[in-house]
């Protein structure tokens, strides 16, 4: 049964910050996925891997701050973004919006730290 509850957590390893996001995703969680991310590259992070494994739905808005953490990580701080664990319908989504004009996506989360790292 997937997790109804939407919970963040965060680790890194090596040089790579991996985000792991699971539960619905509405405008909060991607609120709280932007407030990470900048507290992260504040701390100096510049390789990121979100995986989207556990996600249960992604809302627009959420999509919204996906986009704006893709912005920060990739133009304004010259760093990577990777993503992981996409449904296909996510997939064409963050197509459609242009996230991955700035993020590459894998489909496991070590693919994506492997990916970071290049």
């Amino acid at each position: 049964m997937m997790n109804t509850e939407f919970a963040l957590r965060s680790e890194k390893r090596g040089a790579v910050t991996i985000i792991y996001a699971q539960g619905p995703l509405n405008e909060d969680a991607g609120n709280a996925i932007v407030r990470l991310v900048v507290e992260k590259l504040n701390e100096g992070a510049t390789r990121f891997v979100v995986d989207f494994g556990h996600a249960v739905a992604i809302t627009s808005p959420c999509v919204a701050s996906i986009l704006e953490i893709a912005e920060k990580i990739v133009d304004e701080k010259s760093g990577r973004l990777v993503v992981s664990g996409l449904t296909d319908l996510n997939l064409k989504v963050f197509e459609m919006v242009g996230i991955l004009l700035y993020a590459e996506s894998c489909s496991t989360t070590q693919e994506a730290e492997t990916q970071a790292l290049i």
